[in-house]
């Protein structure tokens, strides 16, 4: 069997894709245990709440120009209260804390796609440069943790999203920009490998290519599946499995922070005809209402946009 492309970076999704958790069990799950987790240490439950929940919309929103982690720390500060350096400094060690100890433990006896982990080490034996362009609205040690749930070795990845490196957020086309520049690429060099049609494949935007995890798929946008590759996680491994060697992998990918102009030149390279950003904001808006909101189970499967 022939493939039509060539890649030289594979990037996946986490949620959906490679960890197979329900997303609303999930965010209960972490509300819970992060409220909890606070007030123990001193903060009011419900005031912290409505803080996390501010700064979580908040890095949707916010101007491109610096990270998600400062955009979420600035409105968590101002909606809870916290207007001293010292105090700032205190509740983010709390945060730290929290990560490290007590967050890992909402994987506790989950069980993983093994195809996974195995998709991800094949890519890796033949070559390919793997990116994981995850929603990076968490730390990149709460993203560590979730990898492990999906028995995915972080190592394997040559840049990881987390809002430390992040400006932007799914499903905005300069959120794949960032990446672009970060990665030094064109579109056309890049797999996207996700489950939701509206904030994974808004890449295809950039010129990529894509590949839709069907096990967990999201479609709020009402996709049409025929027009992109498809199929459940192991028919993906068996398409992995006919790829050839990377021949021509991209170099000196960069983990960090990448510079908003940077970003814009990759953005103005690979935009394809007709890209709307204004209506990419408002989806991540949307997306970011969302995972601040009541979740029940469901859902997420539930969002709808546009008719």
């Amino acid at each position: 069997m022939q493939n039509a492309k060539t890649y030289r970076v594979i990037c996946f999704d986490l949620d959906g894709t490679l960890l197979p958790m329900d997303i609303d069990e999930f965010m209960v799950a972490y509300f819970k245990r992060i409220a909890t987790y606070m007030g123990m240490h001193g903060m009011d439950p419900e005031l912290f709440m409505l803080a996390l929940k501010a700064g979580t919309k908040r890095m949707a929103t916010h101007a491109e120009d610096h990270t998600n982690e400062q955009a979420f720390w600035d409105e968590f500060c101002q909606v809870y209260g916290i207007d001293s350096d010292a105090e700032r400094k205190r509740v983010r060690q709390m945060s730290t804390d929290f990560y490290a100890n007590d967050f890992p433990h909402i994987g506790d006896g989950f069980q993983g796609n093994p195809a996974a982990g195995r998709v991800v080490r094949k890519l890796a034996q033949k070559g390919y440069p793997l990116v994981l362009t995850t929603m990076p609205m968490f730390p990149r040690r709460a993203i560590e943790h979730r990898l492990a749930w999906a028995g995915v070795e972080p190592g394997l990845f040559a840049r990881i999203t987390s809002y430390e490196n992040s400006c932007s957020v799914k499903p905005k086309q300069t959120y794949y920009a960032e990446n672009l520049a970060a990665m030094n690429l064109r579109g056309e060099d890049v797999l996207m490998v996700g489950n939701n049609t509206m904030e994974d494949m808004s890449f295809l935007d950039l010129g990529a290519d894509g590949y839709l995890v069907t096990d967990y798929l999201l479609d709020p946008i009402n996709f049409d599946l025929s027009t992109i590759k498809h199929g459940s996680m192991a028919d993906f491994e068996a398409w992995v499995d006919t790829l050839p060697q990377c021949l021509n992998p991209a170099r000196e990918i960069s983990c960090g922070v990448v510079d908003s102009s940077e970003m814009q030149r990759a953005l103005s390279k690979n935009a394809l005809p007709g890209l709307d950003l204004a209506d990419a904001q408002a989806k991540a808006a949307i997306v970011a209402d969302a995972v601040a909101g009541n979740h029940e189970a469901g859902s997420a499967g539930k969002l709808k946009i546009g008719s």
